[in-house]
């Protein structure tokens, strides 16, 4: 089985009999299309009970979705995002652990990856929402966290978060970790196609497969997959097109040569920050190239750069 490539909305149809074998379930979510394939032939639950289990994940990616979506005015996220600076703002215990996991991706990166980066979402068009001046804006200290009172406290009136570069590898973990509980141990997950889960394998002991680009295949066996492009979306000003990865350096649109990252990580969420980090600075590719994930870094009309300590890039003729 193989997904498209990137830029398509839902994995390819698959053959009638797959369904005998996976319960499927897709939705829409995050800004994208989730789909999620349980192998119910080789787990101890019944279909019944596989199906309550793909409705339980969908109910456990729409919670965090209200929590996180900037564009849903009682979400969490938009909750700090209008707070004014120096106002400590109380969050619970998961959202805590999320803000301070994005913290420590921001340090691992060299600030390439930043959740505040929706300040400069909304200072570059990609927001109704905007902001026109950004002068004196750091975005290295945007936000601090208080561990003892779980909150949250801006830096900067200006400051606006935005999930978008983690909150959908972020909520695959969290699907891992129940499918675990379950003792389900086949599955594949994707949010958008950018962002995919392969637990086990698929059938006849095959891995879970995805297309990347032309000849280049990924092999899920058990890893997690995060994809970035600095063009995924974009606005035109003044004639110029801008891609919607920020760079926090610059307070600018990001701009290389890249035209996707690939990351493959145990962790959905670090596969996901890693991707921008690396779209957004090129030069980590070698360096986050030395810990134990596979980047894969492609570039118009040239052979694509890759690390693969995991093993699991394949390519087809």
């Amino acid at each position: 089985m193989h997904l498209p490539l990137i830029r398509k909305p839902c994995v390819l149809p698959r053959r009638e009999n797959d369904f005998d074998r996976y319960t499927p379930l897709a939705f829409d979510a995050m800004g994208c299309r989730f789909e999620i394939l349980i192998d119910a032939e080789r787990s101890s639950m019944d279909r019944g009970d596989c199906v309550a289990v793909c409705e339980n994940l969908r109910d456990l990616v729409l919670d965090w979705h209200r929590r996180l979506s900037v564009f849903e005015p009682s979400s969490l996220a938009s909750h700090i995002n209008r707070a004014p600076a120096n106002d400590p703002i109380c969050v619970d215990e998961d959202m805590f652990a999320l803000l301070t996991h994005c913290d420590q991706l921001r340090e691992r990166t060299g600030g390439a990856f930043n959740i505040a980066c929706g300040t400069l979402m909304m200072a570059h068009g990609f927001r109704n929402d905007t902001i026109e001046d950004l002068a004196g804006l750091d975005l290295s200290c945007a936000f601090e966290l208080n561990r003892s009172d779980r909150t949250i406290t801006k830096t900067d009136s200006r400051i606006g978060l935005d999930f978008g570069a983690i909150a959908k590898g972020f909520v695959l973990d969290l699907m891992r970790d129940e499918l675990d509980d379950l003792g389900i141990e086949h599955a594949f997950i994707h949010g958008g196609t950018s962002s995919v889960l392969g637990i086990g394998d698929e059938k006849d002991g095959q891995p879970w497969s995805v297309l990347i680009d032309t000849g280049i295949e990924i092999r899920l066996n058990g890893f997690s997959m995060g994809v970035s492009e600095l063009f995924g979306r974009s606005v035109q000003t003044d004639s110029v097109t801008s891609g919607h990865l920020m760079n926090p350096g610059s307070l600018a649109p990001a701009t290389s040569n890249l035209s996707r990252v690939v990351c493959v990580h145990p962790s959905a969420a670090i596969a996901d920050a890693y991707s921008t980090a690396c779209s957004v600075s090129p030069l980590l590719i070698d360096q986050l190239g030395d810990e134990s994930c596979t980047l894969v870094a492609l570039r118009e009309d040239n052979e694509p750069v890759f690390h693969d300590p995991l093993g699991v890039v394949c390519f087809k003729s």
